[in-house]
């Protein structure tokens, strides 16, 4: 579109020229601002979502090691086989294994998360305040540690893993 810009005086004209020059302006800062507005609510998101699956993490730590803790060496004396070995109730082996408690812990079906990604590593350490020194016993303790790679999700980011570990001690009571 053209200006006439006869009758104007200089000062009016260079108003216009100057309006005229800036009019492209506002996509341009439009575009700049949206860009770091969506990587900022973007890089939140992502931070949630990073804190949820943390979350579940955790209770798979911990549901891990109450599983464990209900099913140590006497558990089969205290209750039936079908319980203590709930993997193969055949081939009961005197309480949890660390096989047993990986196959509990996966099978929580936790949302947003894999199962296969769940790394879930189980200890009976024979020390600890009643302990009688065999492993697995009643009185000793059981150590469940679950890892999780965790992948960002932003678009235009690239992300490394993010490693989400978890540790849960109970002790166990049969």
């Amino acid at each position: 579109m053209r200006i006439d810009i006869s009758g104007m005086g200089a000062e009016e004209i260079r108003r216009v020229k100057n309006r005229a020059r800036k009019r492209g302006s506002a996509i341009i800062e439009f575009a700049v601002t949206s860009i770091a507005f969506l990587a900022f609510l973007f890089g939140i998101i992502d931070t949630c979502e990073a804190v949820y699956t943390y979350e579940f993490v955790t209770y798979a730590a911990r549901s891990g090691a109450r599983w464990a803790m209900v099913r140590g060496s006497t558990c089969e004396t205290l209750n039936t086989t079908a319980f203590c070995s709930p993997t193969d109730s055949s081939t009961a082996t005197g309480g949890a294994t660390t096989n047993d408690v990986q196959t509990y812990v996966r099978s929580l079906n936790l949302p947003g998360i894999q199962a296969s990604g769940l790394a879930v590593t189980t200890t009976w350490p024979a020390t600890g305040t009643g302990c009688s020194g065999a492993a697995n016993s009643p009185g000793c303790p059981v150590k469940v540690l679950v890892y999780y790679p965790y992948v960002s999700s932003i678009p235009f980011l690239r992300v490394t893993t993010l490693g989400l570990t978890a540790f849960s001690q109970m002790v166990i009571s049969q």
